[in-house]
This record gives structure tokens, sequence and C-alpha cells, in this order.
């Protein structure tokens, strides 16, 4: 039904009811106002108002300002008889009352007028509207859920110690066990809330987890603006995953909108308008404070949205202008105004197709590749005397200057006085100088450790840059493919067989690489690339069931046998970049135009696929523990190219009646009767500018409704 049809036999007045006291909930129709102008916003833009004082000499701008006080609330609604079919438009409070005067001859004026602001901004500076800190369970309520579940299932505190960014610095800050509340109704609900900021059992929010938990948390309970629909569109989707497969989903784009998670998502310090508004604003959908009819009775609520799920209507508009044989395309001189209206909804428009922003040729720049691999390291420190390069005839002795932990404790104080301990014991007065030899083992993927001055006994007698074709597939990389530059070791994708992470996986052999055991007292080192024997003695590494004063490390590297190696995850040099090729029967525009997002924390590639890796049978399956998200970030590049390549769609229409049966996230896809089209020649059904606004005006002696439409840019 053409949306005019509605409206034709329908009056256009707009009646203001006042509110007897502040917060009494008694309105009553007020005979000396009249509604000017009333603009229904969304997201940032909140609603507003402008009505007009009838002023005489019993009630002058003075006795308006006693009246129309800023803590009593203002309805507009259209005058209906039956309260159920009212439509109503706005609720908010008067802050601003203005008078003007002149007395000048010929100009003589006394008018008041005041300015109205919907209950949704009045809401946003109330005190716990203000969002800083974030809910946390305390260790009284961790305790209080082991004991009795129950009674603490819904319990948090404020700990406005930690500002509230969801994913600070893109690291999950979610406690995985969400309260239980009871909702308005008294139906259980369930609500995520914050954990620390390094809980490694902490899971990333998605924006619908934000949302509900703002809107439970900073919204106030007694009304003013009700929840709305937010946590029955989101009811069902509170332990989905962020991203989740498409299929899982219900049909629409606002799960799959909401369902994406922020990257460091920061509202600390912000009012609930500001933090929904850049909520929003991220995901791309949208959230609308709206006042409605329910059961006669006026109740302002929120509503969230995607421009894509909106229903679609068309704008009727009669052809003008005559047929070839001379007569009228449309006659309305024997049409009744209902006729004429149905066919014509539109009083004037303007659209405008925007090619100047046109993308046709797409790029998303996701993560930098990573490959896990093993690697061998080689020794980071220059050749030193009695340790390296030792002949065979002289290995016993060298091994007979160190000291063994047992030996150490055996000679007390006078250890001291041994060069060995000096130099190579933690507590050596000269161990700084020397505190990287025989501990420090490098990669030198970078070749900074040159040949000239590392060399020394095989098989470490050739220091080259570390050539990465070693230890993967010509399809990973190629010999010398790879730039000679420092690479982070980071923690291996594959996991143990009780889920647990290997971190970065250190083994060493003592004897030549035919057996390898996991030492202790290793931690990473990020400058160079390599491992840190952090021990207090050296010779304290050994292999399995062997004493110190059998082998260990510090033997080995004489005896020419000691090896290193390391699995980890490798930064390659190239990121996962997906890229739209322009589909000529679909751009506008030959240019190839490009947009290029960057969204590094969104598609990311771990493989170990093609390099040599020791891990690779702890997890047989890659599938599961590999990460390739090209489809995800190509998809996202066919995204922006069916809704950007071709070009921006600007419309402007006003419609000559109170127009209260299209809504705000109602698509527009068209002027029938004059052949215009608003949709993308790419996607027709989604590409649909939506309703943003509606600004309703009286204008000489009659109102008229503009439609605020517009197009919301993917969200990254």
């Amino acid at each position: 039904m053409n949306p005019g049809e509605e409206r034709v036999e329908r009056p256009g007045l707009l009646v203001a009811e006042f509110e007897a006291a502040p917060s009494s909930g008694v309105f009553r129709v007020d005979e000396r106002l009249r509604v000017e102008e009333v603009i229904v916003g969304c997201d940032d833009r909140v609603s507003e108002a402008r009505v007009a004082v009838r002023l005489d000499d019993q009630f002058d701008a003075v006795s308006a300002r006693a009246r129309y006080l800023p803590d009593c609330r203002v309805l507009i609604r259209t005058n209906e008889p039956d309260p159920t079919t009212r439509s109503m438009l706005f609720e908010g409070y008067p802050p601003l009352l203005e008078a003007e005067w002149d007395g000048r001859p010929g100009r003589s004026q006394n008018r008041c007028t005041f300015a109205a602001e919907h209950v949704y901004g009045r809401m946003a500076r109330e005190r716990r509207c203000w969002i800083y800190g974030r809910r946390m369970r305390s260790g009284e309520i961790e305790d209080g859920l082991a004991s009795s579940p129950e009674e603490w299932q819904s319990a948090s505190v404020l700990v406005s110690a930690l500002p509230c960014v969801f994913n600070l610095d893109g690291v999950a800050n979610c406690a995985p066990t969400p309260l239980t509340v009871t909702g308005p109704g008294g139906a259980p609900r369930e609500l995520h809330i914050f954990t620390s900021d390094n809980d490694p059992q902490a899971q990333p929010w998605t924006y619908l987890n934000a949302l509900r938990y703002l809107c439970w948390f900073h919204q106030l309970s007694e009304g003013l603006v009700y929840e709305g629909n937010v946590f029955t569109e989101t009811d069902a989707a509170v332990h989905l995953p962020p991203d989740c497969p498409a299929e899982v989903l219900p049909d629409g784009a606002l799960l799959r909108r909401l369902l994406a998670a922020p990257d460091d998502l920061s509202v600390e310090a912000t009012n609930l308008v500001e933090a929904l508004a850049l909520l929003a604003a991220e995901c791309g959908v949208h959230l609308t404070a709206e006042t409605v009819n329910v059961l006669g009775k006026h109740q302002s609520r929120l509503r969230v949205w995607a421009d894509e799920d909106g229903p679609l209507r068309e704008l009727p508009l009669a052809p003008g202008g005559r047929h070839a044989d001379g007569t009228v395309r449309f006659d309305a001189s024997a049409m009744s105004a209902a006729e004429v209206y149905r066919a014509n909804t539109i009083e004037r428009a303007r659209i405008g197709w925007d090619h100047r922003r046109v993308v046709n040729a797409p790029v998303v720049i996701g993560a930098v590749k990573q490959h896990e691999m093993t690697v061998p390291l080689v020794p980071g420190w220059e050749p030193e005397s009695q340790l390296d390069n030792v002949p065979p005839n002289e290995r016993e002795a060298a091994k007979a200057l160190a000291w063994t932990p047992d030996e150490v404790a055996g000679a007390g104080e006078g250890v001291e006085d041994y060069p060995w301990y000096q130099r190579y014991h933690k507590k050596g007065v000269d161990f700084a100088q020397y505190q990287n030899v025989a501990r420090l083992w490098v990669l030198n993927e970078d070749g900074r450790f040159g040949g000239a001055i590392y060399n020394r006994n095989a098989p470490f007698d050739d220091y080259q840059p570390f050539d990465f074709s070693t230890v993967a597939n010509a399809a990973t990389t190629g010999q010398g493919t790879w730039t000679r530059r420092p690479r982070r070791l980071r923690d291996t994708i594959t996991l143990a067989e009780d889920g647990s992470g290997f971190g970065v996986f250190v083994q060493v052999s003592f004897d030549s690489g035919s057996s390898w055991h996991e030492p202790s007292g290793a931690r990473v080192r990020f400058d160079p690339t390599g491992i840190y024997f952090d021990v207090t003695n050296p010779t304290s590494i050994t292999p399995s069931d062997t004493y110190p004063e059998e082998q260990n490390l510090w033997y080995a590297i004489i005896e020419q046998t000691f090896r290193v190696r390391v699995t980890a995850l490798i930064d390659s040099d190239q990121r996962l970049v997906a890229r739209h090729t322009p589909d000529e029967s679909k751009t506008p525009t030959l240019w190839t135009t490009s947009r290029v997002v960057f969204a590094p924390t969104r598609y990311s590639y771990e493989s170990r696929t093609g390099t040599v890796d020791v891990l690779s049978e702890v997890n047989p399956d890659s599938s599961t523990i590999e990460v390739d998200e090209s489809a995800e970030a190509q998809s996202y590049v066919r995204n922006i190219a069916s809704n950007e390549q071709d070009g921006q769609v600007s419309l402007e229409v006003t419609v000559p009646w109170l127009e209260t049966v299209m809504s705000i996230g109602d698509r527009v896809s068209g002027i029938t009767g004059r052949g215009l089209n608003v949709r993308s020649r790419v996607d027709r059904a989604a590409a649909a500018p939506a309703i943003r606004g509606l600004h309703y005006r009286l204008s000489g002696g009659r109102w008229d409704t503009e439609l605020i439409v517009g197009t919301t840019e993917i969200p990254t």
C-alpha cells in the first residue's frame, strides 16, 4: 500500500500535551501550545522540537516561564479521537524558553517559544548514565560463586581504576562466565562483564555483548527511555563468538554486524548516548530513541537496527508532461483528492548520484602472514678460549676448569677466587662482561653476527644470514627471497594434547642432534631473535637423568656436540592482502579507484604447512589450529565493491503531510512514475538508502515531512 494512501483522509494536526508537575506522569492537552517543528533523529542526533506559546493580556512571557518548567515533559502526538491510533512523535523536556518583543511601528511582535530535547538527551546527562570504570567480579563475589552460585550469579562491582575499553589494545577482556540477572518481565537474562586485561581465560567482547552491557548498567531502570528491542533482538546470540559463520545466524544484517569484535573500543568518560553512537558507528548499525504508542499511552524506548533489514518503500510521483499525441500523462482534473495523493506521495525531491567517491578496486590489508617452523640457532657470543675451538686433546682440561653446582656448593666462599666462576657464574664479579657466553643462541636472520668475528669450530664455522628456504618449501620462501631483518619469535599455534600451548618451543641436543631435550631455565629474547638460558650456572643444563658431572651444556660446547633449535611462529615478508578487480558491467566509471582498508587485527594468517616443524605430529590435522582468513577478507572486499562501486546516492524527499507510516530504518527504493531508482546496480536489495531521520515542519498553515535519507559505509 502506498504510505500516502493511509494519510489522505487523516488530519494533519499535531497537539502538545504538557506534564502537570515534574515526574507526575499526568499529561494534559495545552491549547496555548502550537507545535512548529519536530526533528526525529538516530545515533548521535537526539530528537528535538520547537513549540510556540500563545500569549495574550492575561498570559505573558513571565506566565509562560512559570508554567512551562524545564523539569516537566511535553508530549507531541497526532490528534485522532481513538488514543490507540495516535502517532506519538516526541517526548521531551523544554530546557530553553525564549521570548521576543518588538515595539517598532509596523513591526509589533510579542512571541514566545520553547525548544525541547528528547528525553534521551536529558537521560544522557543523568549521573548514572555517565560511563567510567568497568563492572567486574570482586574476590568476595568469586568466593561466593563457588559456595552459593545462585545467590551471587548477578553480582558485580564497579572498578573505577580500570577504564571501560572493550578489548583494550585488541586484547580480549570479557569475563568468560556471564552474569545471570533478572529482566523487567522477571525472566532471567545473561549479561557479560569485564575481567582484567591480562586474564588468560578472557574471551573477546562482541559489539552485541558490549551493547547489552552498556544498556543494562547505564540505562535508567525506572524509565525515561526503556530498553526497547536491545535485549530481545540479541538474547539468542549472547554466547556466539565474534564473526560467527553466517549459516548459524538468522536472516538479516543486524546480528552479523553486532557479532564482530571491537578493537580497542573506548567509551571511558562518555555518556550513554555518546557511547552507543560510538559503538553503532564502529559496527555499522543504528540506534534510535523513539516515542511510540503502547495501548494508547506513549513510551520512549530504544531500537537497534541495520540499514539492510528495513522494509523497502517506494515513493510514487505521477509522470508529468504530455504524450506524443498531446494528452497529459497524468490528468488530475477528474480525480478525487485521495486518488491524487495516492499517485503523488512526494511534494518535492532532489536526488543525486555522486561518483566522486566511487570505490571499484578496494584493497583489504590483513595481518602479517606467519609460519610455524623449526629453526636451528647458533652461538650469540664471540668465541671464548677454553670453550670454543678447543682441540680434542685439550678438552678434558678445559672441562675441568668449569664448576658444577655441587662443586660450587662444596667449595664455599673460596670458589669466588676462581676465574671461571668470576666470569661465567651468575654471581661472579665479572659476569656482566661475559653474560652471553654459552647462554645466548641466535637465529642470525638479519646477518648482524658476521663470520669475521663469530666463526668458530664446526658446524658454526661459516656464519651467514639465516636462509629460511632451508626450512620451508618454495611456496613459502625461495632461497634468499626473504629480507634480512630481525624477526620476533612468537608462540606456536600447535597445542599440546591437553590444549595447553607450547609457547616458543626450545630444544637442545648434547649429541649433535641425535636426541633432543627440553631445557630448564630458558627464556625468549626478542632482540636479537633467539633464546637466552637464564640459569645461575650453565653447567646445570643437562640431558635427562644425567648428572652435571657427567654431561652438561658447557661440556657439550667444548666437545662441539651441543645444538639448539626452536619451533616458533615467525613473521614472513608479506601480509594477507585481498583485492577486487572492477566489474566493468557494474561500475559507472572505467577509472580504477581504490580504497585501502587496513585491518591487521581482523584478518590473520598463521600456518605450519610447507615448513620443517617438529611439532607437526602433535596435532596432525592442521585445519584445527591453522588460521587463514583470506576468504573472509576477500568477502569483505566484495562487500565494499558491491556497496561503493556504484557511487553514493543522496536523496532529499518532502512529503506534503505528517508522514507517520514510514519510520526511521525504512529503506527507500526509488521514485515510481519517474523511473528513478536509488538502489545500487550491484546489490539492489541491500544497497537502498535508509531513512535516518524525520523532519516535521509547519509552514504556511500546513504540515510537511522531510525524509532524511542516507547510506552507511561498510565498517571494517
